[in-house]
């Protein structure tokens, strides 16, 4: 038999930017991915949905990439291709879409095979349907493998409205349209999952991107897994957290363990060794020393020396519960517990329970400075309560000293629950990532701007982490898909 190299397109599988979002799916009739085959009969047909519903044998699957394993070199592709398959009552197949852009020939054979086997229609209530269902094929370790994708519907459905408690600010968010939004999710791209908590970018502009199944990296272009060919993790293990160090070397958080991936490949960090509670967050200063946040303390790396701080070393500390550590441009250390705030300036340290200062009662949970030396602090109640609580929101700290606290009553915020921050040094402006209320693009002085699924091409509203890039393009972590903001030219 012929084998031959499919040249370029399996070599590197790539999945072109989306510019508009997958718009949120009725449960009928549409087709999923963006790659769509127009020659179906496709008027009426519902997504992955029956009892049972509509399915092919592992078996006939395994024969499939067999085939493929057999005609084709492919050692040196990586990635995945989804396939919507269209399974009529009668057992009939045929694909209605795909996400592999290059529609190169192994595709095409892909969808002979699919549309050429006889499949078991989904019943509902005892009567046979017209089902769609997705079939996932991986390339990895040089061999093709493929399994059913069963769908979430509840993820297709739209994520609801968001929550304004602010109702005096009317948002006319002038700077919108200066935006290109592009949305990925689980369906429409080779994202692991949907839902996601953290993410970053590295020194040579890759995201990592972490889901509650898996890790995956994305460089611009292409999205290549992390799976147990290429790591000691499997593709849908839940990452915790992940950041980056001076070196560029990246630290992953995962099953209450500490990895390292350097240019030696992955090795395993005896974080255990000096205190027995696992990481609550991954962070680093500016020097880019790695510092663990934990239950018993924070953890300091550097240059391969451990230092612990708690309240042994530092008897002041609020609590050893330590959720968030910043340094600033001073060199000042900024420590937020589960029972407050204390900062050291040259190991001296002021504590902010007692103090009339934003921080009061509350500890910090982000922070992040601009050019003019300014801090900004999102607050956490250190009793918070389900709601939207006054205490949190936005601390400002100015170089004289003075500060000033934005919430939903006194400024632009929308609401006051913020999940990170990060400020822009290309546009000079402030983003806020928040629970309920989606983004926000703050001027720093009093343009409040907020963008959520309701007026922009944004999956959700719950947005969880962003991180930039050295092109000044955004990345957004939210409970709905990856999302990237660009400036557009």
């Amino acid at each position: 038999m012929l084998a031959f190299l499919y040249p370029l397109k399996i070599r590197k599988l790539s999945f072109i930017t989306l510019f508009i979002l997958l718009a949120p799916a009725p449960l009928f009739a549409q087709n999923l991915f963006l790659e769509k085959i127009d020659i179906c009969n496709a008027a009426n047909f519902c997504m992955d949905c029956g009892d049972p519903k509509a399915t092919c044998d592992q078996f006939t699957l395994d024969y499939i990439c067999d085939q493929i394993n057999r005609k084709y070199i492919l050692k040196d592709a990586f990635g995945s291709i989804s396939f919507q398959v269209l399974v009529e009552p009668s057992g009939f197949s045929c694909v209605l879409s795909h996400t592999d852009v290059t529609n190169g020939p192994l595709t095409a054979e892909l969808i002979r095979y699919l549309n050429g086997n006889i499949w078991r229609a989904a019943k509902i209530n005892g009567k046979t349907v017209s089902a769609s269902v997705n079939v996932i094929f991986r390339f990895a370790n040089g061999r093709i493998s493929a399994q059913m994708q069963r769908m979430d519907l509840s993820e297709l459905k739209p994520p609801g409205d968001p929550t304004i408690y602010n109702k005096t600010v009317a948002y006319t968010n002038p700077s919108l349209n200066s935006y290109e939004f592009t949305t990925w999710t689980k369906y429409n791209s080779p994202l692991p999952d949907n839902i996601s908590k953290t993410c970053i970018v590295d020194k040579t502009d890759v995201l990592w991107y972490t889901t509650i199944k898996g890790l995956t990296r994305f460089d611009g272009q292409n999205f290549n897994p992390i799976n147990e060919f290429n790591s000691p993790f499997t593709a849908e293990t839940a990452v915790m957290d992940i950041n980056v160090d001076k070196d560029n070397n990246k630290w992953v958080y995962v099953d209450n363990k500490m990895y390292k991936y350097s240019d030696a490949g992955w090795q395993i960090f005896d974080f255990k060794k000096f205190v027995t509670p696992g990481a609550i967050r991954i962070l680093n200063n500016r020097h880019g020393d790695l510092l663990f946040t934990t239950e018993a303390g924070l953890v300091v790396l550097r240059q391969d020396k451990v230092v612990v701080l708690n309240k042994k070393t530092i008897p002041l500390l609020p609590s050893n519960n330590v959720n968030y550590v910043y340094e600033d441009s001073r060199k000042r250390l900024w420590i937020g517990t589960s029972k407050g705030c204390i900062m050291l300036d040259h190991n001296v340290p002021t504590t902010y329970n007692t103090s009339n200062t934003p921080l009061k009662n509350t500890y910090i949970s982000n922070a992040t400075e601009d050019e003019s030396g300014n801090l900004y602090f999102s607050l956490t109640a250190c009793n918070a309560t389900p709601g939207d609580d006054d205490k949190e929101g936005i601390a400002v700290l100015r170089p004289n000293g003075t500060w000033l606290h934005y919430t939903d009553k006194n400024s632009g915020l929308p609401s006051n629950h913020v999940n990170d921050m990060l400020y822009d040094k290309y546009e000079h402006v402030l983003w806020i990532a928040t629970e309920q209320s989606g983004l926000v693009r703050f001027n720093l002085k009093d343009g409040w701007e907020n963008y959520h699924n309701n007026n922009t091409p944004m999956p959700g509203y719950t947005i969880n982490k962003l991180a930039q890039d050295s092109k000044g393009v955004l990345y957004a972590a939210t409970a709905n898909g990856l999302l990237r903001i660009k400036k557009r030219r």
